[in-house]
């Protein structure tokens, strides 16, 4: 099927840009770091035909107006937005950034959610509000900054990607990326760098499901083991799927089994 067509919604802190498409029961995707509601066109092809499927572009992305620079913050975003739209009982899908405001959402408004799914994500860096970037993010911004949109894309696609990945998938991946805007991703960062899931996964009782890249190089295992520990540590422990050969964008990389996993758990609920 076609990529939906953007739409915004006014809402009381800000404006916020969609795609939506298909009918049935909700799935809701909040794309990362490098991604925009593009990010999930496959997910879209695959579950339109049975689903009402509405991705969002994050805060600072697409023509999403920012949000304060924390995670609570883009949960109140999102629990607005939500309710603009009237999705009362939903599937919530984070990847990556997404993951975290996911997880955090899923504590805070749990009554909205029929399962969680979470992709390739973090529990957060845990820094005190306010420290400095670590300088792997402050290379990013000033890359976004001096070079030209494509070699930005491109080097991102590269670096979330398998080292053996689909070029075309490669050059997909580069194309959404290359619409990243610097205030939304600077923004984001933060979100990553200060938040710590690790209380608010503990408290979540909805169904979950933890998606991770065998080969993701930034969503290290490490990392997501941690998320799945902090699920577990609070009675929950979730559903797992591993992807074999994809990185940290296996919704594009393979999608045929990623959507395999979320049709899996989708059926189960």
């Amino acid at each position: 099927m076609a990529l939906p067509e953007r739409q915004v919604v006014d809402l009381e802190g800000g404006r916020i840009s969609y795609r939506q498409a298909g009918s049935g029961p909700d799935l809701v995707l909040l794309h990362g770091l490098a991604g925009n509601a593009r990010t999930w066109e496959a997910q879209f092809a695959a579950f339109a035909g049975a689903h009402r499927v509405t991705a969002w572009d994050a805060p600072g992305y697409g023509e999403s107006d920012l949000a304060e620079a924390h995670a609570d913050a883009y949960v109140d975003r999102l629990a607005a937005f939500v309710e603009a739209l009237d999705l009362r009982s939903f599937v919530l899908l984070g990847h990556s950034m997404g993951g975290i405001v996911a997880g955090r959402f899923a504590a805070r408004v749990p009554d909205r959610l029929r399962g969680l799914i979470l992709s390739c994500t973090l529990l957060g860096r845990a820094q005190a509000p306010g420290t400095p970037l670590a300088e792997g993010y402050r290379a990013r911004l000033a890359d976004l900054e001096t070079l030209p949109a494509a070699e930005y894309g491109a080097r991102r696609a590269r670096s979330m990607a398998a080292p053996d990945c689909d070029p075309a998938i490669l050059a997909r991946l580069a194309g959404i990326a290359a619409e990243t805007r610097r205030d939304g991703l600077e923004a984001a960062m933060r979100v990553i760098a200060e938040a710590d899931n690790a209380d608010a996964l503990s408290r979540v009782r909805v169904p979950v499901l933890a998606v991770t890249g065998a080969l993701d190089r930034t969503a290290t295992r490490d990392l997501t083991d941690a998320v799945v520990a902090a699920l577990s540590d609070g009675g929950n422990a979730p559903d797992t799927a591993e992807i074999p050969g994809a990185g940290h964008a296996p919704y594009l990389e393979d999608a045929v089994a990623y959507n395999a996993a979320l049709s899996g758990f989708l059926s189960r609920l």
